[in-house]
This record gives C-alpha cells, sequence and structure tokens, in this order.
C-alpha cells in the first residue's frame, strides 16, 4: 500500500505539472466516453432492454405471410389459430382505430384500439383502478366498454370514481370498467381501449386487417411455435384454398419487431460509430503519452540508476 501510495502522489504530481498533456488527455477521453454512454443508453433503452412485462421473452406477433411477404391476418385465420393452436397460452387480435370522445370541454379524436377481450391480461398491464375486460365483453351487444390509459383519465379530470360511469364514445355510451395504471401504456400512442368484436361479414378468411400478438406456453421455444403455425397454415390452404393459397403464417418475437429495421440499423451503426471513436481516443491518449515518455528517456534512466 505504501508503494501505491507513493505511484499516486507521483502520478497527480507529474499531472499537475504537465497541464497540457493533461487537459488534452481528460477531453479526448471525456469526449470518447461522453458519446459512447449517450449512445449506448439509447441503444440499451430501445434495442436490448426487456420489455416491461411479466415474462416478456415469451410474447410474439403472429403475421399472416403472403408469398414471403408480412401480411395482416383475416378474421378467420384468426379464429382457426386460437382453436387449433396448443404452443400459445393465450392469442388476441388487435388493431388501431381512432375514437370521438366527448370531453367536458370539447369533443377529442383520440387515438385506441380495439382488441379481443383477453388482450389487457395476456400483456400483464397493471390496472390502477377498475377491471380488465371479461369474455362476455367480447360478444355482440356487451362490447360497450372501455378501459382507458391513465394519462387519459388524469386529462379528463383524475375522477377517482370513474368506475362505472358512462362517457360517449363515437357517439355511444360506454361504460368505464378500468384504468390502467401509469408508466408503460402512457408511452403508448394509444389512449383507450375498446372490445373487439367480429362481425358477421367478418368471419371468413378474406376480411379483417388484425394483427395478432400470443404468449406461449412455458417451455415452449419460437421454433415449435413456428412448426406448428406451418401445419395450421397447410391445412387452411387444403381448407381453404380459393381465399389462403400462398398464405402461411410467421412467428417472431414480440420485442422489437414493430420497431422499423432501418431505424435498429441506424442504432447499430451509430453504436458501432461511437465505439470507433473511443478507440481512436485511446489511441490518440496512448500516443501522447508514448511521446511523453520517450521525452523522458533521461530522467528514467538516471532513475533506473539509482535504483528507483
Amino acid at each position: 500500500m505504501q508503494t501505491f501510495w507513493q505511484n499516486l502522489r507521483y502520478a497527480l504530481r507529474m499531472l499537475e505539472n504537465n497541464p497540457g498533456v493533461t487537459v488534452v488527455a481528460i477531453l479526448t477521453l471525456t469526449l470518447g466516453i461522453g458519446a459512447n454512454t449517450a449512445i449506448f443508453t439509447v441503444a440499451y433503452a430501445t434495442l436490448l432492454a426487456p420489455l416491461p412485462y411479466p415474462h416478456s421473452e415469451r410474447l410474439v406477433n403472429i403475421w399472416s405471410s403472403l408469398q414471403g411477404h408480412r401480411d395482416v391476418v383475416s378474421t378467420g385465420d384468426f379464429i382457426d389459430w386460437k382453436r387449433q393452436s396448443s404452443v400459445f397460452e393465450d392469442l388476441n387480435a388487435w388493431s388501431p382505430s381512432d375514437f370521438n370522445v366527448a370531453t367536458q370541454e370539447r369533443p377529442e379524436d383520440i387515438e385506441g384500439m380495439e382488441v379481443t377481450p383477453g388482450y389487457p391480461q395476456m400483456l400483464g398491464n397493471p390496472l390502477f383502478l377498475g377491471r380488465n375486460f371479461v369474455p362476455e365483453e367480447g360478444v355482440a351487444g356487451n362490447e360497450h366498454v372501455v378501459i382507458l390509459s391513465y394519462r387519459l383519465w388524469r386529462r379528463l379530470g383524475a375522477n377517482a370514481k370513474i368506475i362505472g360511469q358512462k362517457m360517449q364514445i363515437n357517439l355511444e355510451p360506454y361504460t368505464v370498467v378500468g384504468v390502467l395504471a401509469q408508466g408503460t401504456a402512457d408511452r403508448r400512442d394509444w389512449e383507450l381501449i375498446v372490445p373487439l368484436v367480429f362481425k358477421t361479414e367478418q368471419l371468413s378468411h378474406d376480411a379483417g386487417n388484425w394483427f395478432v400478438t400470443g404468449r406461449l406456453e412455458p417451455g415452449i421455444t419460437i421454433k415449435q411455435a413456428q412448426a406448428e403455425m406451418d401445419a395450421i397454415t397447410a391445412n387452411e390452404t387444403k381448407e381453404y384454398p380459393k381465399t389462403n393459397q400462398g398464405r402461411s403464417a410467421i412467428v417472431v418475437p414480440f420485442k422489437n419487431d414493430r420497431f422499423p429495421s432501418d431505424r435498429q440499423l441506424t442504432l447499430w451503426l451509430l453504436l458501432d460509430a461511437v465505439g470507433f471513436l473511443l478507440l481512436i481516443a485511446c489511441l490518440n491518449v496512448a500516443n501522447l503519452l508514448l511521446a511523453k515518455g520517450i521525452s523522458r528517456q533521461r530522467e528514467v534512466a538516471i532513475r533506473a540508476s539509482l535504483g528507483a
């Protein structure tokens, strides 16, 4: 420890005696480390951090595929997938939609989602008030219920007794049954969700424009899920050749699936670029110290001869 403190004091004296070298080295390393920290923070939060859902690694999106190109899912396909699959703990359809909501001040156009009733429970978003949808609310005539985001609830007046009250949505009365807890949902574009009810004319394999999200059973891999979906869609092709010829399904992780691939690539390239910037900064500091060391050859030789 005595040698360590002696070396530390000597290093500090050398830094003080060479302020130009010290300032250049510190600024160079600060630039490299600062840029890396900033970009890595963004990349980690966007690409690498686990999703804020329980067992998020089991969440997947299932796309319809037409000749290798992703497509939305028809109502008939979704119903078949949900009925025939065994690898999913739950499977739900959803679609973004715009809603006209009558607020106390004026009507507002608000972004929301239509979801099959099991969707909120499947994601595991906690509730601040009320309850989630129940299966019966996915039946025509029972679907006029709504769950609000915490952000919208605050904007509507933060009424703690809002559960059970009516609000006008698309000129029809809806009953508020739940308010999501503050957090993840408030960072999304949508601010309310209502049950998705399939109309009679949509109950076919060539109607419906749904996105499908599922939660895998524990221990099931995406590869196993893909194999089962390949078998189900192959049977659909035989049973419904007119609408399903050339169609299959693609199972992909939920994480980053809807984040544009070009933006993901941009973030990775930025991370690589700042990594090289840090490498260059370290090389510059190393060269600076090497040059400084060469200029001290005589001093070092004297110290070595004296046993230092």
